[in-house]
């Protein structure tokens, strides 16, 4: 559960508590005498008293806490106040309460109500007095010592709002510091954090958002007022902070190393400073021991701030004043409803847009390259590792045709790319003898790990294939393996073949279909994450679906090539296959690192293109590769298109 081991344990007691230089209420809580009544050092409230009409009528008495002294409540005991000046702790839209405290949650659970930290206004039927927010201990087990937080709130018609936080685990006797915000988005919706020590116990969204709330409001601390004094708490709080917003995860992890960490440290430190037997007093309320204390504990919290500072210093972590100088360097306005993260985000992008890493800070750099363009007339072209092809049309710049030995052609028909071998021939493929008809593109990576699915059409002629394969088409004869579909004997089979240095490696017959062309066979040839072990997969179902896989096919690594195929061993002529949903992948490649900004020709403009191109070249990434064009076709000597200027392998 969480909770057990966010302690604070000091010893000996007394160290700098919780600090805020925009706090609106902050009570320290640490006077000597019960008859002082406790101030609020932010100065928004009257000094505290007791409720009114109370019996008896002293403040909550004077103890021991962990930061100093604290106040003891039990039940029928509490503090109030109003503000200074009307209205000052009116907080219904963000607020952060957070307090250092110890919780006696069995005596909570004997008086079988929650227990109240603190309380801004009463739900009295009065509208001046409504509830702006309120922090509540629930028990929800006292053997375990399991408990929960509840924010709360008075919608305007007066009904009470209650977000509860996630259980969690705080020890009897034992110290700790609770924190809750609110963050106010619209009349329907908020957003309410909890967090124990440094932990965050729990974000609960909430569409609450009309909250209520008067000038005149009265703050309670250590009970709650709903329509009779109620909910009193039984424990010590120490210190209690309340903000007019919601502080981030990193402000409160800062707080508590401080107090838990740095502080005591940096008192250790000092003390060990003193040589062996030097005099120090043993009473650890003496003069000496108090200002050795305080004087460690003042290294620490400076100790403290220079991590919070290295820490947090970056706009990606900043909170508070910081972020706010960040914003002002950068020229990013927060919105009111704006969270951290959203202003976080904001002013990391403006840093990024300055230095033209993102597509505003392209456009901002461009505008005055492109001639009479507009920067909406800017295109972006950034790619993955898959190609996946429709053959909508037959795009030549990707598609490379061997059109055989009688004049094969590749053609876009019904939304299919179609080989069709042509006139009357022979179209082998036999390793050395490669008078086959092919449409291939490269693959990138050098074709580790590459795969290749296509769906396909063929009803072919005897001793005729149609499929897809890989290839590395260098010296020795090449290597290849194919996939495909084959007419032999009058059936219809599922073949794999393997060419090493151009020699076959047998023609494997992974299946036969039967006698008749299925409508459409899937076909899918990959290579496994073991380097030279390929594998091919088929299915006459779909493309998700109905999957053979074959064994481990050994066949060389390296590909550069990959494409679909015809080929038989008899002479003829207009054999077709039709392959639509072609899908190549090459996790290896390169296309990721190839970038494009594309202002199209067509529109008649006159860009500096050379000079687009050399802006974009200077504020990429390093790891991109990135030039201006105006068109997607590659035309050599036309730096126009990025021959010669850019990356070749994106389009």
């Amino acid at each position: 559960m969480s909770g057990a081991d966010k302690v604070i344990d000091l010893d000996p007691p007394g160290t700098i508590g919780l600090y805020d230089p925009s706090a609106i209420v902050m009570l320290r809580l640490n006077e000597e005498d019960d008859d002082d009544h406790p101030a609020d050092s932010a100065g928004s409230l009257n000094d505290l008293d007791t409720i009114s009409g109370a019996s008896p009528t002293t403040v909550p008495a004077v103890t021991a806490g962990v930061t100093g002294r604290g106040r003891a409540f039990v039940e029928g005991d509490g503090l109030s106040a109003s503000d200074r000046v009307s209205g000052t702790t009116l907080l219904n839209r963000d607020v952060t309460v957070q307090a250092i405290l110890s919780w006696d949650i069995v005596g909570q659970f004997t008086t079988g109500e929650g227990g109240t930290i603190v309380s801004r206004g009463q739900m009295n039927g009065v509208a001046a007095q409504a509830i702006a927010f309120g922090l509540v201990l629930d028990v929800v087990d006292a053997p375990s010592s399991r408990g929960q937080m509840s924010m709360i709130w008075e919608a305007p018609q007066g009904s009470l709002r209650l977000v509860q936080s996630p259980e969690f685990t705080l020890l009897p006797g034992k110290f700790t510091m609770l924190t809750a915000t609110r963050r106010w988005i619209s009349p329907t919706s908020v957003v309410v954090r909890f967090y124990i020590g440094d932990q965050l116990l729990g974000e609960v969204a909430s569409a609450f958002g009309a909250i209520a709330g008067g000038t005149t409001g009265t703050t309670t601390v250590g009970y709650l007022n709903l329509g009779s004094n109620g909910s009193f708490l039984i424990g010590v709080i120490d210190e209690l902070m309340v903000l007019d917003h919601e502080i981030s995860i990193e402000e409160i992890e800062a707080t508590w190393k401080r107090i838990t960490v740095y502080q005591p440290l940096g008192y250790q430190l000092f003390l060990e400073l003193h040589d062996p037997g030097f005099p120090i007093p043993l009473d650890r309320g003496s003069d000496a021991q108090l200002d050795t204390r305080m004087t460690g504990v003042t290294l620490g919290f400076a100790a403290a701030q220079f991590e919070n500072l290295r820490a947090n210093f970056l706009p990606g972590r900043a909170y508070g004043s910081v972020l706010e100088q960040w914003e002002e360097l950068v020229r990013v306005s927060p919105q009111p409803t704006d969270d951290i993260d959203t202003r976080r985000q904001r002013a990391v992008a403006r840093f990024r847009q300055r230095r033209g890493s993102s597509i505003d800070g392209l456009k901002d750099a461009l505008v005055d390259l492109i001639g009479d363009a507009e920067v909406s007339d800017l295109q972006f072209l950034a790619f993955d590792n898959t190609v996946r092809e429709d053959f909508s049309s037959i795009r030549t710049e990707r598609w490379d045709l061997t059109p055989g030995p009688s004049g094969g052609t590749m053609t876009s028909v019904s939304g299919a790319g179609r080989l069709n071998v042509g006139g009357l021939a022979t179209h082998a493929m036999t390793g050395v003898t490669r008078d086959w008809v092919t449409m291939r593109q490269s693959v990138g990576g050098d074709g580790k790990q590459a795969q290749a699915m296509t769906k396909m059409v063929f009803t072919g002629s005897n001793t005729y294939e149609a499929g897809i394969y890989f290839s590395e088409e260098g010296a020795s004869g090449g290597d290849f393996i194919l996939l495909g579909l084959e007419l032999s004997g009058g059936n219809y089979r599922v073949v794999t073949e393997s060419f090493i240095a151009g020699v076959s490696q047998g023609l494997v017959v992974q299946a036969v279909i039967g006698a008749v062309a299925p409508a459409a066979i899937w076909l899918h040839l990959f290579q496994t994450t073991t380097d030279g072990i390929w594998k091919a997969a088929w299915s006459t179902t779909s493309g998700t679906a109905g999957f053979t896989t074959s064994a481990n096919i050994t066949h060389p690594t390296v590909a550069h090539w990959s494409g679909c195929y015809i080929r038989g061993t008899a002479s003829a002529s207009g054999i077709t296959a039709d392959f639509d949903d072609h899908v190549l992948r090459s996790p290896f490649g390169s296309r990721p690192f190839n970038a494009y900004v594309l202002l199209d020709e067509g529109g008649g403009f006159t860009p500096d293109s050379d000079g687009a191109s050399s802006v974009i070249r200077a504020i990429k990434h390093a790891f991109v590769t990135g030039t201006f064009i105006t068109t997607t076709s590659v035309l050599c000597d036309n730096t126009n298109s990025g021959c010669d200027a850019g990356p070749m392998g994106g389009i």
